[in-house]
């Protein structure tokens, strides 16, 4: 698929732990009102999955003369506009496919947009870690510091940091020594093999992986929402729209006077 505008920063989540990516990447949809553009056709390489699509709200000037749209969500999609593109994938991909995946679906759409950034959002287990205590985020930079809004150590430095970082003690020498991808990273999806990828390829990509628990992980959502700004020198909306159906996920609240119950 040949998008409108190429060059423009690509974010992309991972389908992985408590689907933060994707909670973090509809926030940011609705907050900046990133019009809904296509489907991508996967190649039957993902699960199948069909719901409502929730699109943002249309920017205030269009609001007269272009109303919401409503279609089918689907396993893969692609919001887009002049300066970025979400390519967000719903649904994990069929086994022994992610490598497929990558090379079939997500390095020819990259290839053919000739994307100035990338940003790989990603979750990692956090009750499958060996240092509970440890940072919350790992950080991957698979260029230098020229890129823009980053202020990254040198690959060297990184290198000792994502160490300490990784989920398990590495027992052998990682594949990719230079940029010292981690070892393993439970329930992260195609994370490590499109890092892996990325590197073969030499793609400007950035990852930014969080430590999460299963359950509410609104919170999460909005503080990886923010880093992603953060390290793409964006500012932030002057105010978070959540998408609709958020209001609904653990239910509606009780009306008042019986939040005590029925004698309270």
């Amino acid at each position: 698929m040949e998008l409108p505008n190429k060059g423009t920063i690509l974010i992309l989540p991972a389908v992985s732990s408590a689907n933060v990516p994707q909670l973090a990447v509809d926030l940011l949809v609705h907050s900046f009102r990133i019009p809904f553009y296509s489907l991508l056709d996967h190649g039957g390489l993902l699960y199948p999955f069909a719901g409502p699509r929730e699109d943002p709200a249309p920017l205030e000037n269009d609001t007269a003369t272009r109303p919401p749209k409503r279609g089918i969500a689907s396993s893969l999609e692609v919001y887009h506009n002049s300066s970025v593109t979400c390519l967000i994938q719903r649904a994990p991909t069929l086994p022994a496919s992610r490598n497929l995946f990558i090379s079939k679906v997500l390095l020819p759409f990259i290839q053919q947009n000739k994307f100035s950034r990338i940003v790989l959002l990603s979750s990692t287990d956090a009750s499958r870690r060996s240092d509970p205590g440890g940072q919350k985020v790992i950080s991957i930079s698979l260029f230098d510091r020229s890129f823009q809004g980053i202020s990254t150590p040198t690959i060297l430095d990184l290198s000792r940091k994502i160490a300490k970082l990784s989920v398990d003690e590495a027992t052998s020498q990682p594949e990719y020594e230079e940029y010292a991808l981690p070892s393993r990273l439970p329930g992260s999806g195609i994370t490590l093999p499109f890092l892996k990828a990325a590197v073969q390829n030499n793609l400007p990509v950035l990852s930014i992986i969080l430590y999460a628990y299963e359950g509410d992980n609104f919170a999460d959502a909005y503080y990886m929402a923010q880093l992603t700004l953060d390290v793409l020198a964006i500012g932030s909306p002057p105010a978070w729209t959540p998408p609709p159906s958020w209001e609904g996920v653990y239910g509606k609240k009780p009306k008042v006077g019986l939040e005590h119950g029925l004698y309270g």
